[in-house]
């Protein structure tokens, strides 16, 4: 029984604020006649809850609570094991009943001091969610919970402090605020990553517990991960400014955030960890001296306050350095006592400061100490507040923007001019924008038609225009002289007979017989394909196949269909039926099987043959590129009126080559269906882009993925010639088992993995082979996204599948080199992110800043980092693709994403913007996200191989990444447009809800429940592990 109390107590405050919540999207929660309503259910929420705190208090003084309750597990990836388990302590059961008793009160007082507010049902959604998570975090019983409720309140401060919409100010200052805080929760995650592999375990028992058997750096180093986090959460100095910034919220939640609760998590993260603290003296005196400055920081500072918030909050950073100096002295229960004191004291305050305004009548606030006045120095610097943000702006942010600004140079005038990239007038996309280009002396290019082509320029485009050139040479001294006129008019026979067809199927009835008929024969076929491996019998349906059969189907049938709306039905039904297929094997997948499973394979030649397979590795993808492809036909539906069997055809076309290389288990047939896929990707952004440029940026795109698939046939082809050399009768074969059982010698890897990691590079977009995403994102429409968000993913997928256990030898050659190449690219991509001025632009270094953090993880060679890769990239397919499906709809309703022109669309777009935020949270890793477990594996997979250095390095990433993305929400959704203009935008609506909705479901519904997928994939990622460790062995 008291286990499920334990476990209400949260729960009710998230119900509450999730039934407000879809109240608010369903219409049902707006207005004052709604207040009473919305009003009720977060106090009795919050009022069950603090009974139910009163009630564990009860238990514990009669001895009927245990310290520690597991509710069972949650999250299990290899060795590692998070469970929900909650601790009772008298700390725990203290900060919750503080926590649950004012979160009631400030409710109870937010009733009439919001009412008639326009976000009046806004503001109880959110204190409901901070009630929730602060109760998670003062009950969590390991790390990564209680780091789950301390990431929720986070994201509940930031909403508040941008409460008001209209004002700017209150946007920069939540943007500041939640980028500070990611510093600290950097730290955090550091500390749970250290805390597993030192300890095999999160639980704060075990960590305490295990803190007498640290040497004094580990100790110190663990201690000082969380002193960062608490240092940042409790707005100690270095990091102390934000808190003053806060004060923009609405004052109830200063009181509940800043006065009462959360400015005191901080100093509940160290009274959890004392063991741990008291073996690390040196930690234990780095956190007095920052209490004792941040006391002195706040109490100078307060004293030239003119306004009361300011004066309170002031306060209160002084009071909470205190209480860091106290936990550094070593006086633990006074602490604690000045913790729930300062609580209630300092929360009564900031209530009681509207009505102490309201009967001044505006009389002047005390003057300034006389001891302060007489000593000019020192009151400048406390009206300045010690300089301590300008410091900050000074030594960190304005290096990065000047670096950016370096690297943005060096993006043109390097990178682009290398591999080929035209002048920068390709990046033109409105009037405006050309006439800045002509001022640059780049107008000639633009006046041009806009399907113009250059000749081949830089490295890549040269040797494209060459291999082009190579390959017509062949073809008309081989085929055309050889076989003479004939071949002509056979081919217009054909041409004629083909024609015949497509106006067949032009018909609206005909694509529907024509599937039904050929699911048919696929399933009279099975017995052929079928290779009986586990997770197929003999009479089963050939799943393998049916995937790559249907869309190429529809795609057929799709071509010659002149009506948009028949062909959007045709392509919406195509793509469930897809997805229903895609569902039907991940349901059917035997996650502990060995070896393929729903293998299917064919000869058509000795050396060429078709072998379809799927396992761990390619199983989540089939499902992702389905979903994004229904996606992208409720997206377009509305839109693409023109050409719309075509186009159609095309995006079909697309997710077919892209499940063909998902179960591909031929090298060859791999390369030709990426080589197939970029056929249909350079027809959309030639044909559907957005802009003028849209030909050239289909051009670059061509030249650079032919350049990368020449680089990657090349190793392929040296692949199958080591096979051929090794075996007795000399046969060629690019099928991977019969590669796998003839290894390549060390000594010949290196120039073959070079090969073959270039040439995937390339579709990775990894720095610094990137220059073709940042053109086509820009310039192309939605449905070429899938190309960068999977078909890039794709990459990822070809080295796990391919490369890493082809060539393990040269993997552990150029591992490091592959790690400081990816974090190079990392922190490439977040700096030139910060200072792009077009969303869709800002979002392609996003992708190449998240490509080379994954790619990082992925050469840690470990279980861990092979995991968290996977799940990175299947992560940055779902959150992209609503990132983009967002500027996708602000480029549709306004004609440009440039930032200039937006702002303040909040108002006006609401479920756009709560869209774009969620998929901006499973972007940097917030919990109840994919993200947020594949972030913690891939670092743990880091700091196994590489050491602290290189993990902070990749944690710093996620950091930069809330920066430049919350920066992005904010010029668009919050800041009022800069030219003061009102922009008349329509919100989300029919298709686009239905999207908006399946895609915010999907992220959140994956990400709470993570533990499935992990499951899935770990047993083919752990074989592939197992190469490395092997290799290591000997």
């Amino acid at each position: 029984m008291l286990e499920w109390i334990v476990g209400l107590i949260p729960a009710l405050p998230l119900a509450a604020g999730l039934w407000i919540g879809v109240a608010i999207l369903l219409g049902r929660a707006s207005g004052e006649a709604h207040e009473r309503r919305t009003s009720r259910i977060a106090l009795t929420a919050c009022g069950a809850s603090f009974v139910a705190a009163l009630a564990l208090v009860v238990a514990r003084f009669a001895g009927q609570l245990p310290e520690q309750v597991a509710l069972g597990p949650w999250l299990s990836s290899g060795d590692y094991r998070v469970e929900w388990n909650f601790v009772t302590d008298h700390l725990s059961l203290a900060l919750l009943v503080l926590t649950s008793l004012a979160c009631l009160l400030v409710a109870r007082f937010s009733v009439n001091y919001m009412h008639r507010e326009a976000g009046f049902h806004r503001f109880f959604m959110i204190l409901s969610l901070f009630a929730a998570a602060m109760s998670l975090l003062a009950m969590g019983g390991n790390a990564v919970l209680t780091f789950v409720g301390w990431e929720i309140a986070g994201l509940c401060s930031y909403l508040l402090i941008a409460f008001f919409q209209d004002r700017s100010v209150a946007a920069g200052n939540a943007t500041r605020a939640f980028v500070t805080n990611r510093i600290g929760d950097a730290g955090f995650l550091l500390g749970i990553a250290l805390s597993f592999h030192w300890l095999g375990n999160v639980d704060w028992r075990t960590i305490t517990a295990g803190a007498e058997h640290f040497n004094p750096a580990q100790a110190g180093m663990l201690a000082g991960c969380f002193l960062l986090a608490a240092v940042a959460k409790s707005a100690q100095v270095p990091l102390a400014p934000w808190l003053a910034r806060a004060m923009e919220g609405p004052t109830p939640s200063s009181a509940l955030f800043y006065g009462a609760v959360m400015v005191h998590a901080g100093v509940y993260l160290v009274l959890r960890l004392q063991p741990l603290f008291e073996q690390s003296p040196a930690v234990m005196a780095a956190m007095a001296v920052v209490g004792l400055a941040t006391a002195l920081y706040g109490f100078l500072s307060g004293l030239a306050q003119t306004d009361i918030k300011s004066a309170l909050i002031f306060s209160t950073s002084g009071q909470v350095g205190l209480m860091f100096l106290t936990c550094g002295l070593g006086f633990w229960r006074l602490a604690l006592v000045h913790l729930c004191c300062h609580a209630v004291f300092r929360g009564y305050q900031f209530l009681s400061a509207p009505s102490i305004l309201h009967q001044l009548h505006g009389e002047r606030t005390r003057p300034v100490p006389a001891f302060l006045a007489r000593r000019r120095g020192a009151y400048v610097a406390a009206l300045q507040r010690f300089w301590l943000e300008d410091f900050a702006n000074w030594s960190i942010v304005r290096p990065m923007h000047r670096l950016a600004g370096y690297l943005s140079v060096f993006d043109t005038a390097v990178v682009d001019r290398t591999t080929g990239l035209p002048a920068p007038a390709v990046n033109a996309l409105s009037s405006l924008a050309q006439w800045e280009e002509r001022q640059l002396g780049a107008g000639r290019v633009l006046e041009r038609a806009p399907d113009a082509i250059d000749r081949g320029q830089g490295i890549v485009g040269r040797f494209t225009e060459w291999t082009a050139a190579v390959f017509h040479r062949v073809e008309e001294q081989l085929v055309f002289k050889a076989v003479g006129q004939g071949i002509v008019t056979t081919s217009h026979r054909m041409g004629y007979g083909l024609s015949r067809v497509e106006r067949w199927l032009g018909r609206s009835w005909t694509w529907i017989a024509v599937m039904a008929v050929i699911l048919a024969a696929l399933v009279g076929i099975g017995e052929l394909l079928h290779e009986g491996e586990p997770g197929a019998g003999p009479a089963d349906f050939p799943l393998s196949s049916a995937l790559l059969g249907v869309p190429l189907i529809g795609m057929i049938a799709a071509w010659r269909v002149r009506q948009a709306r028949t062909a959007f039905a045709l392509g919406a039904t195509v793509a469930v039926v897809e997805l229903i297929l895609t569902l039907a094997v991940l349901a059917r997948f035997q996650p502990h099987a060995p070896g393929m499973q729903f293998v299917e394979q064919i000869e058509i030649l000795p050396w060429l043959g078709v072998h379809l397979g799927i396992d761990g590795l390619s199983v989540l993808f089939l499902p992702l590129t389905a979903l994004l492809t229904l996606f992208v036909m409720l997206y377009a539906q509305p839109r693409q009126r023109e050409q719309a069997g075509v186009f159609v055809g095309c995006v079909l076309a697309l997710e077919a080559a892209l499940l063909g290389m998902f179960t591909a288990l031929n090298l060859l047939q791999f390369w030709l269906f990426a080589l197939v896929e970029a056929i249909p990707a350079t027809w959309l952004i030639a044909r559907f882009g957005t802009s003028p440029g849209r030909g050239r940026a289909a051009w670059q795109f061509a030249r650079s993925m032919l350049g990368g698939l020449a680089m990657l046939l090349a190793g392929i082809v040296l692949l199958a010639w080591n096979h051929a050399a090794a075996t007795d009768d000399g046969a060629w074969s690019f099928d991977l088992p019969a590669l796998l059982a003839t290894p390549v010698p060390g000594s010949r890897q290196s120039l073959i993995f070079i090969l073959l990691f270039a040439g995937l590079a390339v579709r990775l977009a990894l720095f610094p082979l990137h220059a073709w995403l940042p053109i086509v994102a820009k310039h192309g429409t939605v449905a070429a996204g899938m190309v960068f968000l999977v078909g890039a993913k794709v990459g990822i997928y070809a080295l796990l599948r391919f490369v890493l256990p082809l060539l393990p030898a040269a993997a552990r050659q150029w591992d490091v080199a592959i790690v400081a190449l990816g974090l190079a690219g990392m922190l490439y991509g977040a700096l030139l992110a910060f200072i792009r001025t077009d969303l869709r632009r800002l979002l392609a270094f996003a992708v190449i800043s998240h490509t080379g953090a994954l790619v990082a993880g992925l050469f840690s060679l470990t279980a861990s980092g092979f995991k968290g890769g996977l799940l990175l990239s299947l992560n940055l397919g779902l959150a992209a693709a609503g990132l983009f499906i967002v500027a996708g709809l602000l480029h549709h309703r306004l004609g440009t994403t440039r930032f200039h022109r937006l702002g303040g669309l909040f108002d006006v777009a609401p479920l756009l913007g709560l869209t774009f935020l969620v998929v901006v949270l499973g972007s940097i890793a917030m919990p109840g996200t994919p993200g947020f477990e594949a972030a913690h594996l891939a670092l743990e997979g880091m700091f196994e191989s590489y050491g602290w250095g290189v993990a902070i390095v990749a944690a710093s990433g996620n950091v930069l990444a809330a920066g430049y993305l919350l920066w992005a929400y904010q010029r668009i959704f919050l800041a009022r447009n800069p030219k003061g203009a009102t922009l008349s935008v329509t919100d989300l609506r029919s298709w686009e809800l239905i999207v908006a909705g399946l895609l915010c479901a999907v992220i959140v519904g994956v990400g709470l429940y993570a533990d499935p997928w992990i499951e899935t994939i770990s047993g083919a990622v752990e074989q592939v592990a197992r190469v490395f460790e092997r290799d290591a062995g000997h």
